[in-house]
């Protein structure tokens, strides 16, 4: 008993020390991260760049900071990022907290309702399912749909739910097959075609990431207000969902070889799970009649002269109510209510480096360095952006760079703030080569099938494919036909 007690108290005592230390390094970025805000107080303010603007700097270096290394949660320092303002004078509070009321920020709320309606009555294992089936001829084919089958869910609901839904899906298929996790090549392309799939699909519509209407937000808010609907953000992104999606999943078929031929014993678990999924139930009916009529609405009807996103995905989620399919209690389970709080901040944020002309002069900055070149400036923030996002909250890395982004655009009369908002907001979802970079590669790496210098190792290629396929398409597609 006293050796028993004596084992508790030394795994409490390692459990303290660990969260001693976790705390430390807290404390440490935190203080870093107000140091800048005061710092840039006390230093002279340069030419170009008005008081409130440098400490809206500050606040940006802060922001990134506290997202950064997650020393406080991201739905706290998005909170933190709006009462800051006001408390510094920078801006008034009347007209900070307007910024959060952005339509934008009611389309995620009524777009996350729906999610966790198709979540709660299993329908997106349904079609999970479903889309699997139609794969299963040889290992390729499989891993190829277990990609663009993730690809697909993710155009509809968040991507991280897409991860959650697939993981023990094809984990039980792995398993079924016996393959050995780490060991077998097999195992991790299927993993990670999960985590890329679900990465690549989340670019195609304004439901797959939050950093989507979080862009849409910031341009609705821009000064001339550039408006985007649903059908709009298709018409700009699926190219690039579309060109990715096969070189990503090539990247991963020559990283790591094939070692099987046959998948039999795949497709007897398939149709195993597909027989157990039985017929569809009446709130699963609904459900599916209630997302696919809102899809068409925001496809048609999304513009301001009709009813816009916010309306139809609040219109939608209504529906759900009234039949039953979901209950309040189900949306507080399931909404990511912290995620709304980040997003409020973060569209604070990019209005108020309008504002205070602190974006413009950052924009100014580096132009200095790029001699105005149009496609030098295109690149850099591609490139900018997808380190920036491998090492961060994907919504957080978009958030710094589209104020600055927005005010580069602004000064360089060739590129659009429409264009630069494309750019940040699609590289923002290239988050390929670390663990920590997006929930979906955290969601498929605690499956222990692949390590994290596998991850690297693939990702790293498919970033800079994926990096040229962005700028060609800037160039040619998004500049040459739609003359964004």
């Amino acid at each position: 008993m006293n050796e028993d007690n004596r084992e508790t108290d030394d795994d409490n005592k390692s459990l303290i020390s660990k969260f001693s230390n976790f705390t430390k390094w807290n404390v440490f970025f935190i203080v870093i991260a107000f140091s800048v805000v005061v710092l840039l107080h006390f230093l002279p303010t340069p030419e170009g760049l008005s008081y409130n603007g440098k400490i809206m700097i500050g606040i940006l270096i802060m922001g990134g900071i506290l997202w950064a290394t997650e020393s406080i949660p991201l739905a706290v320092t998005g909170l933190l990022i709006i009462i800051i303002q006001p408390l510094l004078g920078v801006l008034p509070a009347k007209e900070v907290f307007s910024s959060f009321g952005n339509q934008a920020v009611f389309f995620l709320i009524g777009a996350f309702i729906l999610a966790g309606a198709v979540e709660k009555h299993g329908l997106h294992k349904r079609m999970a399912l479903r889309l699997l089936s139609y794969f299963e001829k040889s290992p390729r084919i499989l891993s190829f749909g277990i990609m663009s089958s993730c690809a697909f869910l993710s155009f509809v609901m968040p991507e991280h739910g897409v991860a959650a839904l697939f993981l023990p899906i094809v984990a039980s298929i792995l398993i079924a097959m016996k393959i050995t996790p780490r060991e077998s090549n097999f195992g991790k392309i299927c993993m990670l075609s999960i985590a890329y799939g679900c990465s690549v699909g989340s670019l195609g519509t304004l439901v797959g990431g939050a950093r989507n209407p979080l862009t849409v937000g910031l341009l609705s808010d821009f000064n001339p207000p550039i408006i985007v609907t649903f059908f709009d953000w298709m018409i700009y992104s699926m190219p690039v969902v579309f060109i990715s999606l096969p070189l990503v999943w090539i990247v991963l078929q020559i990283s790591f070889p094939l070692e099987i031929k046959s998948i039999s014993i795949a497709k007897k678990e398939i149709d195993k799970q597909v027989s157990m999924a039985g017929k569809m139930g009446r709130n699963e009916i609904i459900v599916s009649i209630t997302l696919a009529l809102t899809i068409f609405l925001w496809v048609f009807f999304s513009s301001p002269e009709y009813l816009g996103l916010a309306v139809i995905a609040l219109l939608g989620s209504m529906v759900l109510f009234f039949t039953g399919c979901i209950s309040w209690k189900d949306v507080e389970k399931r909404v990511p209510w912290g995620i709304i709080l980040l997003y409020g901040g973060a569209i604070t944020l990019g209005v108020s480096m309008q504002k205070t002309g602190a974006g413009a002069w950052i924009a100014n900055q580096i132009f200095e360095l790029m001699a105005h070149n149009l496609y030098l400036v295109i690149l850099s923030l591609i490139i900018f952006t997808v380190l920036l996002t491998n090492v961060m909250s994907n919504v957080g890395a978009v958030a710094i760079l589209l104020p600055i982004g927005l005010s580069i655009a602004t000064e360089l009369p060739e590129l659009s703030p429409l264009l630069a908002s494309m750019l940040i907001a699609l590289s923002g979802g290239l988050a390929f080569m670390f663990v920590i970079a997006t929930p979906g590669n955290a969601i498929t790496y605690s499956s222990g099938y692949f390590s994290s210098r596998d991850l690297f190792k693939a990702g790293a290629i498919a970033n800079i494919i994926c990096i040229g396929v962005i700028f060609i398409i800037a160039i040619m597609y998004w500049k040459g036909v739609l003359g964004l």
